[in-house]
């Protein structure tokens, strides 16, 4: 014979501070987990985005990213002496996207333009990057190669002032170029997103650039990605080339850094909560005695009266659950959803978009109801050792 839920339900509010204050702290560790998770299951999807297995970024010998990289246009010539790269149906050529990339400093729109962050600024021609990096679509006009205007990525738009259509963003050497937004642009949820880009030849004359940052190339699809990159680096061209998918995981390893300490501040804190509901729980059987002596003494066996209070525990960390996720999602409400974040090398930020899905929400529960269990099982088992006749007759 079990006990009836609403009997444990009625227990978990017998003791109303400690019952209070288990919970606000189990609510701050969902509330932190679920946050982690969301931003987590972003920086996969963007990396799951940027992984195109015929896509290679080609830079400088010895650069580490785009930023630091310079490649004369002698040097990207030599890519032309490699085979296995796709070609244009139409025109022949080698589809090679030569590329220049910069940053330019624009406020964040989440303090009102307080705090300011390094945006990559990419010079491309629209004929051939278009082809190379196919998740790049439109949303709107294309920049015209004959003026001062520039496409932004969706997510830069999102997280940064200034970048309405019609507003113009000062760039060149001297911030003293003006180019107008005049559309904005798509790439599935990936870093490129995170971007604004112009015409190549426009933004090289505003920067004084007489050489290229890198060169994105398109493998063909019945070729051997690793025997194209083992061309690039071979003797005859010497230059580094990577997969998108290695580019972006190695320019990304300071945020997993960052998911790595928060990670173990949540480990702590779970810690910290079943501590608590171990606390309350101990407190719990500790005034209850005679109660759990009568249930004993009408029938309700020791297995019983474990599950009981690990039930009660259980309920008490799930209010903490659920308290938490609105905490996660209100606070995702109130700051914004979308986060940027440092590359390692190239200088410039990625913007992440955050969410709090059901599934993220499924397992921060899950995890709670563990932590709940964890932190009931001592007393529990105390509670189901209690003898009898000795708590009846000391009460």
């Amino acid at each position: 014979m079990a006990l009836p839920l609403v009997y444990h339900w009625r227990n978990v509010f017998v003791r109303p501070t400690t019952t209070t204050l288990t919970i606000l702290v189990v609510a701050a560790v969902v509330g932190l987990l679920g946050w982690i998770l969301g931003f987590a299951a972003a920086l996969r999807g963007s990396l799951a985005v940027a992984s195109d297995t015929h896509k290679i970024i080609v830079i400088r010998r010895g650069s580490t990213s785009e930023g630091t990289s310079a490649l004369p246009p002698a040097e990207f010539n030599k890519l032309s002496q490699v085979t296995g790269v796709a070609r244009d149906p139409q025109t022949g050529r080698p589809l090679v996207s030569p590329e220049m990339t910069v940053q330019v400093a624009l406020p964040r729109k989440r303090d009102a333009g307080r705090t300011t962050a390094n945006v990559a600024v990419r010079g491309v021609d629209p004929e051939r990057a278009f082809a190379v990096h196919r998740n790049v679509r439109l949303q709107g006009p294309v920049f015209a190669t004959g003026a001062q205007e520039i496409i932004v990525g969706v997510k830069a738009a999102e997280q940064f002032a200034g970048l309405r259509l019609g507003d113009v963003v000062n760039l060149g050497f001297g911030n003293d170029r003006g180019y107008r937004v005049v559309g904005y642009f798509t790439a599935d949820g990936g870093p490129l997103e995170s971007e604004i880009w112009g015409y190549l030849p426009s933004l090289m004359n505003a920067y004084s650039r007489n050489a290229y940052s890198s060169a994105a190339l398109r493998v063909a699809p019945d070729e051997d990605p690793q025997k194209v990159i083992e061309q690039i680096e071979g003797p005859a061209i010497q230059l580094t080339a990577k997969t998108e998918a290695a580019y972006w995981h190695e320019q990304l390893r300071l945020v997993r850094g960052y998911l790595v300490i928060v990670t173990g501040l949540v480990l702590i804190m779970s810690v910290a909560a079943v501590c608590s509901i171990a606390n309350t729980m101990f407190s719990a059987v500790a005034g209850r005695t005679r109660e759990i002596a009568m249930l004993r003494t009408i029938g309700f066996g020791r297995g019983r009266i474990l599950v009981g209070f690990v039930l009660e525990a259980v309920l008490l960390a799930l209010l903490g659950g659920g308290l938490g996720c609105g905490l996660c999602l209100a606070w995702l409400q109130f700051v914004g959803r979308t986060k940027d974040m440092l590359g390692a090398s190239s200088f410039t930020t990625l913007a992440f978009e955050i969410r709090l899905t059901p599934m993220i929400a499924a397992v921060a529960l899950a995890a709670v109801v563990l932590v709940g269990a964890l932190g009931a099982l001592v007393p529990a088992w105390r509670a189901a050792r209690v003898q009898a006749v000795s708590a009846l007759r000391e009460g």
